[in-house]
């Protein structure tokens, strides 16, 4: 498998946990008003500040990046994200740059409606595209779409997850995927969340699944300022070996 393709296959498996259901940058087992409004400012526990401070939807800016290990070869990588929401609607955008053997990779653009089944169970259905931004040695040059739904039902200070997703390729030498994941989450100490997920990938080229274990946390610095880290372990053989992506993040 060529390494972009292996690289792209594992990123995409990272950062299935964080929940943000109400959209107003505030995780969901930390949030302590879980049905704001949108246009509403929150504080760092998600609850309204004054009225007058109302504005339309929100930004994220998120930059970092981290580096994937497989059969002894790694790859370092950057990442910049760009985020809007307006309402239940969320928009992000996020491209990566490769260091160790320089070269852009492919971007992807989520779009995604969150809402509330009932007063636990929230749902996320989106759809992710993957834009043929890279250079060629980690890209196909194609226009791949993946329509997904994501659960979360949220506990006392726990919320439990899972997740779903249906690649369709658009390179014909290439199978489309399904991909997995299921998990749970805990809120420490008001400030930092770290939640453990299972996740499944079918392989793209040969018959099989990648299998991962997952970790990730949050850390809120103060009301606008926070840090996420994430690490992906492959477990069976398959699999990529290790991922780890650290990022900063900006709400305004």
């Amino acid at each position: 498998m060529r390494k972009g393709l292996v690289w792209g296959v594992l990123l995409a498996q990272v950062g299935f946990a964080f929940q943000d259901s109400d959209l107003d940058g505030v995780e969901d087992s930390v949030d302590r008003c879980p049905d704001t409004p949108i246009l509403t400012l929150v504080d760092k526990f998600g609850c309204p500040l004054e009225e007058e401070k109302r504005v339309k939807g929100r930004f994220y800016l998120r930059i970092g990046g981290g580096v994937v290990e497989d059969g002894g070869d790694s790859n370092a990588f950057s990442l910049l994200s760009l985020a809007y929401s307006y309402r239940k609607i969320y928009v992000s955008f996020t491209t990566r740059y490769y260091l160790s053997d320089p070269g852009m990779g492919d971007s992807s653009l989520f779009v995604g409606y969150s809402d509330f089944l009932t007063e636990r169970l929230y749902v996320l259905p989106g759809v992710r595209f993957k834009l043929p931004t890279g250079d060629s040695k980690y890209s196909d040059g194609n226009v791949d779409f993946t329509p997904s739904i994501t659960l979360d039902y949220l506990l006392d200070g726990f919320d439990v997850f899972g997740f779903a997703g249906y690649t369709f390729r658009d390179d014909p030498d290439l199978k489309n995927t399904l991909t997995f994941s299921i998990g749970g989450g805990y809120d420490f100490t008001r400030k930092l969340y770290a939640s453990l997920s299972y996740d499944l990938s079918q392989s793209a080229v040969r018959s099989g699944w990648n299998s991962y274990l997952s970790l990730f946390t949050l850390y809120d610095i103060n009301d606008r300022l926070y840090t996420t880290f994430s690490y992906s372990r492959g477990i069976n053989k398959e699999a990529v070996d290790n991922s780890l992506t650290l990022r900063v993040g900006i709400r305004f």
